[in-house]
Protein backbone atom coordinates (compact mmCIF):
# COMPACT_ATOMS: atom_id res chain seq x y z
CA UNK A 1 0.00 0.00 0.00
CA UNK A 2 2.97 2.15 1.20
CA UNK A 3 4.29 1.87 -2.44
CA UNK A 4 1.11 2.83 -4.23
CA UNK A 5 0.76 5.46 -2.33
CA UNK A 6 4.66 6.34 -3.21
CA UNK A 7 3.70 6.07 -6.59
CA UNK A 8 0.62 8.45 -6.93
CA UNK A 9 2.37 11.46 -4.91
CA UNK A 10 5.34 10.91 -7.88
CA UNK A 11 2.73 10.85 -10.52
CA UNK A 12 1.00 13.95 -9.00
CA UNK A 13 4.16 15.80 -8.67
CA UNK A 14 4.67 15.29 -12.59
CA UNK A 15 1.20 16.63 -13.34
CA UNK A 16 2.06 19.76 -10.69
CA UNK A 17 5.25 20.43 -12.13
CA UNK A 18 4.37 20.24 -15.99
CA UNK A 19 1.31 22.98 -14.98
CA UNK A 20 3.96 25.70 -13.73
CA UNK A 21 4.62 28.36 -15.84
CA UNK A 22 7.34 30.01 -16.72
CA UNK A 23 9.31 32.12 -14.11
CA UNK A 24 12.86 33.68 -14.14
CA UNK A 25 13.16 34.45 -10.77
CA UNK A 26 13.22 30.61 -10.53
CA UNK A 27 15.22 29.61 -13.67
CA UNK A 28 12.11 28.56 -15.37
CA UNK A 29 12.78 30.36 -18.52
CA UNK A 30 9.61 30.27 -21.52
CA UNK A 31 10.64 27.43 -23.77
CA UNK A 32 9.15 25.51 -26.81
CA UNK A 33 5.86 25.66 -25.91
CA UNK A 34 5.42 29.05 -25.25
CA UNK A 35 7.66 30.05 -28.17
CA UNK A 36 5.74 27.86 -30.56
CA UNK A 37 2.19 29.22 -29.13
CA UNK A 38 3.17 32.76 -28.41
CA UNK A 39 6.13 34.22 -28.91
CA UNK A 40 5.20 37.87 -29.38
CA UNK A 41 5.00 37.99 -25.15
CA UNK A 42 8.54 37.24 -24.64
CA UNK A 43 10.27 39.37 -26.92
CA UNK A 44 13.31 40.60 -24.90
CA UNK A 45 12.99 38.17 -22.74
CA UNK A 46 15.34 35.23 -22.11
CA UNK A 47 14.27 32.08 -23.29
CA UNK A 48 15.33 28.45 -23.30
CA UNK A 49 14.55 26.20 -26.36
CA UNK A 50 15.53 23.17 -28.02
CA UNK A 51 15.00 21.80 -31.90
CA UNK A 52 16.07 20.26 -35.01
CA UNK A 53 18.51 22.69 -37.18
CA UNK A 54 16.88 22.60 -40.27
CA UNK A 55 19.55 25.66 -41.96
CA UNK A 56 22.59 26.52 -41.41
CA UNK A 57 23.15 29.84 -43.43
CA UNK A 58 21.44 31.58 -41.41
CA UNK A 59 21.22 29.34 -38.37
CA UNK A 60 17.54 27.81 -38.46
CA UNK A 61 16.28 25.64 -35.58
CA UNK A 62 12.51 23.95 -36.12
CA UNK A 63 11.50 24.35 -32.51
CA UNK A 64 8.21 21.53 -32.28
CA UNK A 65 5.46 21.28 -29.20
CA UNK A 66 2.40 19.42 -29.63
CA UNK A 67 2.56 18.87 -33.23
CA UNK A 68 2.87 22.52 -33.91
CA UNK A 69 6.24 23.68 -35.18
CA UNK A 70 8.30 27.00 -35.46
CA UNK A 71 11.12 28.35 -37.73
CA UNK A 72 13.47 30.19 -35.35
CA UNK A 73 16.92 31.91 -36.28
CA UNK A 74 19.62 31.64 -34.12
CA UNK A 75 22.24 34.31 -33.89
CA UNK A 76 25.54 34.19 -31.59
CA UNK A 77 26.58 30.21 -31.75
CA UNK A 78 30.12 29.98 -32.66
CA UNK A 79 30.06 26.38 -33.67
CA UNK A 80 28.84 25.05 -37.18
CA UNK A 81 26.20 22.27 -36.50
CA UNK A 82 24.97 20.42 -39.42
CA UNK A 83 21.47 19.86 -40.66
CA UNK A 84 19.56 17.79 -38.70
CA UNK A 85 21.79 18.08 -35.51
CA UNK A 86 19.76 19.12 -32.60
CA UNK A 87 20.25 22.62 -30.80
CA UNK A 88 19.37 23.62 -27.44
CA UNK A 89 19.94 27.83 -27.18
CA UNK A 90 19.81 29.68 -24.22
CA UNK A 91 19.07 33.23 -24.76
CA UNK A 92 17.43 36.93 -25.69
CA UNK A 93 14.18 36.66 -28.27
CA UNK A 94 15.39 39.97 -30.29
CA UNK A 95 12.03 39.24 -32.38
CA UNK A 96 9.31 36.71 -33.12
CA UNK A 97 11.58 34.69 -35.22
CA UNK A 98 15.05 35.65 -34.01
CA UNK A 99 17.13 34.57 -30.61
CA UNK A 100 20.46 35.98 -30.00
CA UNK A 101 22.09 32.57 -28.35
CA UNK A 102 24.18 33.39 -24.82
CA UNK A 103 24.33 29.46 -24.51
CA UNK A 104 24.14 27.01 -26.40
CA UNK A 105 24.77 23.15 -26.95
CA UNK A 106 24.78 21.29 -30.43
CA UNK A 107 24.13 17.28 -30.15
CA UNK A 108 25.83 15.84 -33.53
CA UNK A 109 22.69 13.62 -35.13
CA UNK A 110 24.81 10.59 -34.90
CA UNK A 111 24.93 10.54 -31.35
CA UNK A 112 21.01 10.76 -30.86
CA UNK A 113 21.44 7.38 -33.44
CA UNK A 114 23.98 5.87 -31.03
CA UNK A 115 21.88 6.41 -27.87
CA UNK A 116 18.81 4.74 -29.40
CA UNK A 117 20.75 2.07 -31.01
CA UNK A 118 22.36 1.09 -27.39
CA UNK A 119 19.34 1.64 -25.72
CA UNK A 120 17.21 -0.95 -28.01
CA UNK A 121 20.34 -3.62 -27.32
CA UNK A 122 20.22 -2.89 -24.04
CA UNK A 123 16.25 -3.96 -23.71
CA UNK A 124 17.00 -6.56 -25.69
CA UNK A 125 19.63 -7.94 -23.57
CA UNK A 126 17.84 -7.49 -20.18
CA UNK A 127 14.27 -9.13 -21.99
CA UNK A 128 16.84 -12.04 -23.34
CA UNK A 129 17.65 -12.59 -19.34
CA UNK A 130 14.53 -12.41 -18.34
CA UNK A 131 13.50 -15.08 -20.97
CA UNK A 132 16.35 -17.36 -20.21
CA UNK A 133 16.66 -17.06 -16.15
CA UNK A 134 13.61 -16.76 -15.13
CA UNK A 135 9.80 -18.54 -15.77
CA UNK A 136 6.42 -17.60 -15.06
CA UNK A 137 4.46 -19.37 -11.89
CA UNK A 138 0.87 -18.95 -13.26
CA UNK A 139 0.00 -20.41 -9.64
CA UNK A 140 1.45 -17.30 -7.58
CA UNK A 141 1.43 -15.65 -10.79
CA UNK A 142 4.74 -14.27 -10.35
CA UNK A 143 8.38 -14.48 -11.90
CA UNK A 144 10.77 -17.29 -10.21
CA UNK A 145 14.65 -17.83 -11.18
CA UNK A 146 14.67 -21.23 -13.12
CA UNK A 147 17.32 -22.95 -11.29
CA UNK A 148 20.27 -22.11 -8.66
CA UNK A 149 22.04 -18.95 -9.06
CA UNK A 150 25.55 -18.04 -7.69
Amino acid sequence: MVILVSILVLLSLFVWYGSLGPDPDVNRYPGDEELVHDPGRYVGHEVAVGGKVVSVSPLVMEVEYGGDTREIQVTGVDDEPKVGDRLTVFGILVDEHTIDSSKHVVQPLANIVYMYAVSFAAVGWVVYRIYKEFSWDRKNKIFEPEGPHG
